[in-house]
Parts: C-alpha cells; sequence; structure tokens
C-alpha cells in the first residue's frame, strides 16, 4: 500500500467520530422495551447482541425472553443519536444519559421495560 495512501486513511479514520446516543432492542413479541446509553451505539449493539446470543446478557429478563421467543422477535433501533460538538467542554456521557432518561420515562408509559 502506498504510504501516503495510508497515511491518509489513517488520519480519516482518527478523524471519524462513533456514534452516540441512546440504543432500544424492542421486544415486538411482548410489547417490551430495553433502553441503554453509550458514546458509541455500533459498539454496544454489537457487545449486547454477543452477548445475548451467548446467554451471558446481565438483564436476565432479556436474556431469557431472548432464549425463549428467539432473535427474530428483537428489533434493535438507535432511538436517539446525539451529534458531536466541536466544544471540547462537552459533557457527553452527562447528555447521553439525559437522552436515555427521558427516553425511559416516555416509553414507560406505552410500553414495559426491562
Amino acid at each position: 500500500m502506498d504510504q501516503k495512501y495510508r497515511k491518509k486513511l489513517n488520519a480519516e479514520f482518527l478523524e471519524t467520530k462513533p456514534l452516540m446516543g441512546v440504543l432500544a432492542i424492542l421486544n415486538n413479541a411482548e410489547n417490551k422495551i430495553f433502553i441503554k446509553e453509550s458514546i458509541n451505539l455500533r459498539a454496544l449493539s454489537n457487545r449486547i447482541r454477543f452477548e445475548l446470543n451467548n446467554g451471558q446478557f446481565d438483564n436476565r429478563s432479556l436474556q431469557d425472553d431472548w432464549i425463549r421467543l428467539g432473535e427474530e422477535s428483537f428489533v434493535f433501533e438507535n432511538a436517539i443519536i446525539l451529534p458531536w460538538e466541536d466544544d471540547k467542554f462537552v459533557d457527553y456521557k452527562k447528555k447521553v444519559l439525559k437522552a436515555c432518561n427521558d427516553l425511559k420515562e416516555e416509553q414507560s408509559k406505552t410500553k414495559n421495560i426491562y
């Protein structure tokens, strides 16, 4: 691989920001929802799916439903995506947690929350 091209790719990678926000896992069969916040939604989604498929997820209720109903009964959805800001003094963890709590409050009116 050309050295200049490699440096360009490396610089682009370092500039890339992960997708930040709130992940919702919908149990369509029983009208239940699991909500979790993260600064890296793709990594969170992959980790949870891996743990559920291997029977290792820490939320036993969701894990039991996953085993009983099967993966096809669940939908992974990026419910809220928060934009990155150029301001270096933003507490992203706090912003994501607030968005998660707001979504839980809103969803608790119509769905059962894990």
